[in-house]
């Protein structure tokens, strides 16, 4: 758990990387989202998720240490495959590169990005509390298929493409309350959010292969990376 605290707080740092420059393209593809029911700040997004070309660069600049298996002419396509411990040697890297502020979504943000593609949800399975980890199994949307290139789903009014995709995108909520500030590193699932949220373990890169920790497990695993305007 050591690597994930550090992973997680250098992501908030502008730290210096040997032999790199100041990158704006990181910013260059992000748009503002008003966060309305946020506090109304504005939240600068990704229009899409990380690409399997930008992880590699991370790959060979040294900064990620695991690289995924990338089937030819898909270099431009989500990358998928990554855990949240991976994902946080990749803020890291990137926050070195352009400064700083580079940082995953809260659930409450990745919500408010969302909400204009919201669908009424069906009615839980239980009422009971005690059972709530499984009110909605079997009921929730799950896209399946390999990945799609960037844009192949739907694109909200902001310009913020592929919510309601087949990759799921890691948040940096703890599924926990509870695990904030200092602790957050001790934290050992995070949910994901995509056309349903799931909770997965920090270890998990392939979630068909179990790992789940509650939900419907996700298709695939990525992320997309979001800053506060200064």
């Amino acid at each position: 758990m050591l690597r994930l605290g550090l992973a997680v707080l250098l992501a908030g740092l502008a730290v210096s990387w040997p032999g790199l420059h100041q990158d704006g393209s990181f910013r260059a593809g992000m748009v503002p989202v008003h966060m309305e029911s946020n506090g109304g700040r504005t939240l600068l997004v990704s229009r899409y998720e990380v690409s399997a070309t930008s992880w590699r660069q991370c790959y060979e600049d040294g900064g990620c240490s695991y690289m995924p298996a990338i089937p030819a002419g898909r270099e431009s396509f989500p990358i998928t495959g990554i855990n949240w411990l991976d994902v946080g040697e990749y803020l890291a890297w990137a926050n070195a590169r352009s400064g700083g502020g580079l940082r995953l979504p809260t659930l409450a943000e990745w919500r408010e990005m969302d909400r204009f593609l919201l669908q009424a949800r069906p009615a839980p399975y239980f009422t009971d509390p005690r059972l709530a980890w499984a009110a909605d199994y079997g009921q929730e949307k799950t896209p399946t298929g390999p990945v799609r290139p960037r844009g192949s789903f739907s694109t909200t009014p902001d310009g913020i493409s592929d919510l309601d995709g087949n990759v799921w995108e890691w948040t940096a909520s703890c599924f926990r309350a509870d695990f904030n500030g200092q602790s957050a590193s001790k934290c050992p699932a995070f949910v994901a959010a995509g056309e349903h949220e799931a909770v997965v373990s920090v270890f998990i890169r392939n979630p068909g292969l179990g790992g789940c920790a509650t939900g419907t497990p996700p298709t695939h695993l990525g992320f997309r990376l979001v800053a506060d305007l200064p």
